[in-house]
């Protein structure tokens, strides 16, 4: 999956940005294309169409695109007022036959209004067009099933890409390659013989300016609700019966709903919410808002029964890592006896951030040689060492159609219902537990683990 055979695309492109002169779009989404343009993979774009409010913040990006040979224009807008999409009405009058992409990098709040509003003016044309829309996709388990309402009365399925940057990151489509492509994996890619899976996101920044997006947010709906529930569908996964993108999401779908819902007394005792100290003086403001989250999920099928996926994220941490980790089961108690030691697990970790690596942790004889202790050593492989920014893949996949790395509607709406008995429950539950910037988190997190023996990894 790492790598795609894509076929050559000859159609005209038009790429409207809604909130062009944000953040994100700074940040992220001018740069990708700019790398597609230079590689040549992005052909066919004519245009590209800031709309925002701040002409200045994207100043500078006119000249490099003018380089590239793509026009830049700037449309002052507001998403919420109808009549700001006359301009845009006029733009796509001299775009016959163009294909338009319209990209939503918003807040949340803006999507349902933006979707209306566009819909109901993209019915008086005929263009091709796909609709692009960031996450989080709604704000709880209601709201996206509205915005999905609303996606259905103008888009078709076909239309619409609900975008996960981590799904453009190569170590996260390398989970596929390695389980579906090594039978020596794949074979042992079970209950018999694992024993936990871990999902670790961790971030050493703050709100770094983000202050109040995020504290509307909070760490569950930003990273576990979708990104962290997305690489451990790829870790659980069946083999899809080809490489298709309907049928891979078919199978990731399966895992969702195979979930274990938690009840009110499974988030008391399988769920920790934690919030850094001083998050409340960076905000300038009281809040409940969560900045870690760590929580122990099931999926109840015959692949994973009992097995528990751990997972947790949190902000002004000890260190940034991105880890995806396959612990194995403990070898049979009567060879520890045999050798003096109880030999170290087996795992796989596959390290998204900052690196982009996979490691294989196992044993082998110590120097002494004879029957002993074994001792643990480890093999790394790295996928790529310039592997292409997320967003650009991303875009690319957009461009040429193929949807494997987007977020289907039932499966957006299924991801929400297994975070929603939390939120609820945490509604309910007063404030999170603080923890000290530059730890690993809450000692609520390492019980969470310690209790069942085990403890969480990082290799």
């Amino acid at each position: 999956m790492g790598t795609k055979s894509r076929g050559k695309v000859n159609k005209k492109v038009a790429l409207f940005i809604f909130g062009g002169t944000g953040d994100l779009a700074r940040r992220k989404l001018y740069p990708a294309i700019e790398e597609l343009l230079k590689s040549g993979r992005f052909p066919g774009l004519l245009g590209i169409y800031s709309l925002g409010r701040n002409e200045s913040a994207v100043s500078g990006v006119r000249s490099k695109f003018k380089e590239l040979g793509v026009s830049f224009e700037f449309i002052e807008f507001d998403v919420r007022d109808r009549d700001y999409y006359g301009a845009l009405s006029d733009r796509i009058v001299n775009l016959p036959g163009v294909e338009l992409i319209f990209y939503l990098a918003l807040p949340p709040a803006l999507f349902e209004s933006t979707i209306v509003h566009l819909g109901s003016l993209l019915r008086a044309f005929t263009n091709p067009r796909k609709i692009v829309i960031e996450k989080p996709f709604g704000f709880d388990s209601a709201s996206a099933k509205r915005l999905n309402f609303q996606l259905r009365r103008y888009f078709t399925e076909e239309e619409i890409y609900r975008i996960d940057h981590f799904l453009g990151k190569l170590q996260v489509q390398n989970i596929l390659s390695v389980r579906f492509s090594n039978y020596v994996f794949e074979g042992i890619w079970n209950k018999n013989f694992i024993d936990n899976v871990q999902v670790s996101a961790l971030e050493d920044i703050g709100l770094e300016g983000r202050g109040a997006y995020y504290d509307d947010i909070g760490a569950l709906r930003d990273m576990v609700q979708n990104h962290m529930l997305q690489i451990m569908s790829f870790l659980a996964m069946e083999p899809p019966a080809a490489m298709d993108p309907e049928k891979v999401r078919d199978e990731k779908v399966k895992v969702l709903e195979s979930v274990r819902r938690f009840s009110p007394e499974d988030v008391d005792r399988f769920t920790v919410r934690g919030q850094y100290r001083g998050y409340t003086e960076e905000l300038g403001r009281e809040s409940r808002t969560e900045t870690f989250v760590a929580l122990k999920l099931y999926i109840d099928n015959f692949r994973w029964e009992g097995v528990p996926f751990y997972l947790r994220t949190g902000k002004r941490l000890c260190e940034k890592r991105t880890q995806a980790i396959v612990v194995f089961k403990e070898v049979p108690p009567g060879f520890g006896r045999l050798v003096g030691c109880a030999p170290e697990r087996n795992k796989i970790a596959f390290e998204i951030a900052p690196r982009n690596r996979l490691v294989f942790k196992f044993q082998v004889l110590g120097e002494k040689g004879g029957i002993a202790c074994p001792v643990e050593t480890s093999m790394e492989t790295s996928v790529s060492q310039n592997p292409p920014e997320a967003y650009a893949t991303l875009l690319e996949d957009v461009l040429t159609g193929d949807r494997s790395m987007f977020i289907r509607e039932d499966e957006s709406e299924l991801a929400w219902e297994i975070v929603q008995p939390v939120l609820d429950r945490w509604e309910e539950d007063g404030k999170p537990v603080l923890y000290e910037p530059g730890t690993t988190g809450p000692a609520e997190a390492e019980k969470l683990v310690e209790k069942d023996g085990r403890k969480w990894e990082l290799l």
